[in-house]
């Protein structure tokens, strides 16, 4: 189906063009063919909607069979939980944020909160003390504080 028209020496490339637009209307054709016989099969009162639903589905299983369509699947259960259950006509785009669930801390429970999270960052600092390579970094690191820098460029300058 994909091929190149050579302009000049060969005549042949718009009938490769034509046989390649041939041969995609009668897929379109076959898929028109199964649809009425499934349609057959299934007798329903066809209005003018369903005439159109119908015409798209024709092209829908044409675009099928050539591989550029495919079918839908139901979206996942915890999706559709997500979901509302009724369409939203208007759907706000800055909402303000929601309120938090517990009020804010203050005076003796603030203190205690702050109290907590001192502890738990001494205990860290003496387990990282305790740590062979944290130990050795923080010591680099204290080095190269104290070293006096210079304002001389670089050699790769």
């Amino acid at each position: 189906m994909f091929c190149t028209v050579r302009a000049g020496r060969d005549r042949r490339g718009l009938g490769r063009v034509a046989g390649a637009g041939l041969l995609a209307l009668a897929a379109l054709a076959v898929s028109c063919l199964a649809s009425e016989a499934q349609q057959q099969d299934n007798p329903v009162k066809q209005d003018a909607t369903t005439v159109l639903k119908t015409g798209g589905y024709v092209v829908k299983q044409g675009a099928k069979f050539l591989g550029f369509a495919t079918d839908v699947d139901p979206p996942a259960d915890f999706v559709q939980k997500s979901r509302p259950d009724h369409d939203l006509d208007y759907i706000p785009v800055f909402q303000p944020p929601p309120e938090p669930e517990r009020p804010a801390l203050e005076g003796v429970n603030l203190k205690a909160v702050k109290g907590e999270l001192d502890a738990l960052q001494k205990k860290h600092d003496a387990l990282r003390a305790a740590y062979p390579p944290a130990a050795k970094a923080l010591a680099e690191e204290q080095a190269a504080k104290k070293k006096p820098q210079t304002n001389a460029p670089s050699a790769q300058q």
